[in-house]
């Protein structure tokens, strides 16, 4: 575990420093601290970040937690000898402790005094100590978006009867809202973060919206009277690509993800589901467990509130203890203490999003508020970059993965959040690592992801955490092992498979396909479809697969210009935008296939004005013709591959009734170019084939529900039931 100097508590005053350029104190951002862990005693253990207190009741002395040659802490230490038979006992175990960082010239005798006085004036070991042992190597954070809102209360007094500390990512909107509650967790010993104001998606937002999102809720915390002890934040929806994260970065915050999310925001979700996926992802090595407090865009909550208390005890029965974060964003030791006080409610109306999911409303009080209108995404390209198209004279792994993905293994999918770094020969971190194999067993997967590691770390591009995390995800995943479904992916001769138009009735033998197949698909949606059946959205975004704009209504962009300029171009490509964040599915980045791939130099412009990528050049046959059948499709595919090719197909094409004759040449196809040495990955910002896997999560694939809209149809015959033709 990586520990740092004590950090100054963060400020709203701090981030605006940082905003405008003027860093106080050291200018690396947190998660660039200390490497050193090889020597680690204590993994899990007290940051050097705190200050030395003990509890109950809370009695700090306001000196920092020194820290050993082996990586233990005076603090880690103490609690080590828990449970204590005794008062007596644990103040010699304190006395013991100060004596030997004293010894070791990490403590002067003052402050080896004050610690112990304070070790003598609580009630550790004695009568009166009513506190739950928590120590252990293996520690669990139980953390919580988008509060505060209604069940706030209910969850705080299950913490206090469960003696576990919480993280709170918490939004600006609703601190403001009901500034009692943040007040009330950090008094109770929470870690309260910020989880911006208004919940967007960042990677959807310009750089001054990401700055304004991050500036109020630091106000707002500040205005609670909520005292942080680093800059921490979560992305809403996890969504930080690249630049986002070097904002942020800039900003002085440390990014906190998640990696075991049991989907608690769907409002049908039951409390034994909710306890039985968090259960599979701690028996799978995951300790972040991410958890929702009356979301901000539906009506969950009360299924929470039954599984919470389950999930606790299914933790603690597993050997496992409870921690918070550190400025670096590790799992840390901390110890519950309740303050005592009454827990506050809500008293005023929580500021809700536009609700994307039935099941009635919110508890009252409450308000629906009107989204601010999404602009350009932080991670803007210019024209000549929508037009650009990557040709890397040395590189050595062509159409490998992207330096701006992330670096992640699976099954199941582990992710580091740590960015995959690229050699000068143009292969990445994770195209080191894929080249091995197939992995005979999981030891050499996980000696291949240590070697690539190693080998970023001696060129600089890795720090040694970083390299930590990569190790620990390979270690923590199935790769090579006998749980190990996946089917080998890496080669040069990588393809992209392209869908139009859909979503429609042949959506769903589609995802079954690329399930079994395990192929990433890259979906070109329509607004309207999107918005007649949002659950294929929603699916395609969890199964991994990328999500890019059709427009709204198919419409042919070079007629919409001749008939209303920029701006109705400009209107069908926002449509579809709002559908997708509407239902819960925002794009995967800023990229467009023009329907009927009509898109003269004009409509281009907009579209590279815009910040978009234009996917122009494929490969295809005419699948949208009702006659073609399976082995036509294929087989006209099949002629035309080459390295780096995008496919492009039809998923009920928007003005005919075909539809059954791609889905069978979809399967015959993959399996055609697999014979012919060809992998399968996705499409990258910039237009190019890059490396993906496709990890399937195990939901089940859905199903058409509402009538899929169609277009005036030019070829005879009718699609399948329920549609609607649309003017």
């Amino acid at each position: 575990m990586t520990r740092t100097a004590p950090r100054r508590l963060a400020t709203a005053g701090l981030l605006v420093a940082m905003t405008t350029g003027t860093l106080i104190g050291s200018s690396a951002p947190a998660a660039a601290a200390s490497d050193d862990t090889a020597a680690d005693a204590c993994p899990g253990g007290w940051s050097t970040e705190t200050t030395v207190w003990f509890g109950p009741p809370r009695i700090d002395t306001g000196i920092a937690n020194p820290e050993a040659a082996d990586g233990c802490t005076l603090l880690d230490r103490v609690w080590a000898e828990e449970p204590f038979a005794t008062h007596g006992e644990f103040v010699g175990t304190v006395v013991r402790a100060t004596r030997e960082f004293r010894d070791l010239g990490l403590l002067d005798g003052q402050e080896a005094g004050a610690i112990r006085s304070a070790a003598a004036r609580s009630a550790v070991g004695g009568p009166h100590d009513d506190s739950i042992p928590n120590t252990c190597t293996d520690r669990v954070a139980l953390t919580f978006d988008d509060g505060p809102s209604f069940y706030r209360d209910q969850t705080l007094a299950i913490l206090r009867e469960k003696q576990v500390t919480a993280t709170f990512f918490d939004a600006g909107m609703r601190i403001e809202a009901n500034p009692q509650l943040p007040a009330f967790e950090r008094l109770e010993g929470h870690l309260v973060l910020n989880h911006t104001w208004e919940h967007p998606n960042l990677n959807q937002v310009t750089l001054p919206r990401l700055r304004d999102e991050m500036r109020k809720t630091e106000e707002a915390l500040d205005a609670a009277g909520v005292q942080r002890p680093f800059l921490g934040m979560r992305p809403p929806f996890l969504a930080a690509n690249a630049s986002v994260r070097a904002e942020l970065a800039r900003l002085g915050f440390t990014v906190i993800s998640g990696d075991i999310d049991a989907a608690d925001w769907e409002p049908d979700r039951p409390a034994a589901q909710l306890r039985a996926d968090i259960a599979e992802g701690i028996a799978d090595g995951r300790r972040n467990i991410f958890l929702h407090d009356g979301p901000i865009d539906t009506v969950a909550g009360p299924e929470l509130m039954v599984a919470l208390p389950l999930i606790i005890d299914d933790i603690r029965a597993a050997g496992l203890c409870f921690g918070t974060f550190d400025s670096t964003g590790a799992i840390v030791a901390d110890r519950y203490v309740s303050s005592g006080e009454p827990i506050p409610s809500v008293e005023n109306a929580v500021p809700y999003l536009p609700l994307l999911f039935g099941g009635g409303l919110p508890p009252e009080p409450y308000e629906i508020i009107v989204p601010t209108p999404l602009a350009a995404p932080a991670a803007t390209t210019t024209a000549a970059a929508a037009d650009a198209v990557t040709t890397e004279a040395e590189d050595a792994c062509p159409n490998g993965w992207s330096p701006e993905e992330t670096v992640w293994f699976g099954p199941p999918r582990v992710e580091t959040e740590v960015p995959n770094p690229e050699a000068p020969d143009g292969c990445t971190l994770l195209d080191r690592v894929w080249a091995e194999e197939p992995f005979a067993t999981h030891g050499a997967f996980v000696a291949a992801a240590r070697a690539a590691a190693d080998e970023f770390v001696a060129s600089g591009q890795l720090s040694r955490q970083d390299r930590a995390r990569v190790v620990s995800a390979a270690a923590r995943s199935h790769v090579g092992g006998p749980r190990d479904t996946s089917v080998p992916n890496t080669c040069d001769n990588r393809l992209a498979i392209q869908f139009d138009d859909g979503p429609s009735h042949y959506r769903t033998e589609t995802l079954r396909i690329l399930r079994e197949k395990q192929v990433t698909g890259v979906f070109m949606d329509t607004g309207t479809r999107v918005l007649a059946n949002p659950q294929f959205a929603r699916f395609q975004l969890a199964e991994g697969h990328e999500l890019l704009n059709h427009t709204f209504s198919h419409a042919n962009l070079n007629q919409t210009f001749a008939a209303g300029g920029a701006d109705a171009v400009r209107k069908e490509i926002l449509d579809a935008e709002a559908a997708f964040a509407s239902v819960g599915a925002p794009i995967s980045f800023k990229g467009i296939r023009p329907p009927f791939g009509s898109a003269n130099a004009s409509v281009r412009q907009v579209i590279a004005e815009m910040g978009y990528t234009a996917y122009m050049t494929r490969i295809g046959t005419d699948d949208w013709v009702p006659e073609r059948t399976p082995q036509q499709i294929s087989d006209a595919i099949v002629e035309q591959l080459y390295p780096g090719a995008i496919i492009s197909l039809h998923d009920g094409p928007y003005d005919t009734p075909a539809g059954p004759g791609t889905n069978g040449g979809l399967a015959l196809l993959i399996d055609a170019a697999r014979e012919l040495g060809y992998c399968f990955g996705t499409v990258d910002i910039h237009g190019d084939v890059v490396a993906d896997r496709l990890i399937p999560t195990g939901d089940p694939v859905p199903v058409v529900v509402n009538p899929v809209p169609y277009a005036p149809l030019v070829f005879p015959g009718e699609p399948p039931e329920p549609y609607v033709i649309l003017g």
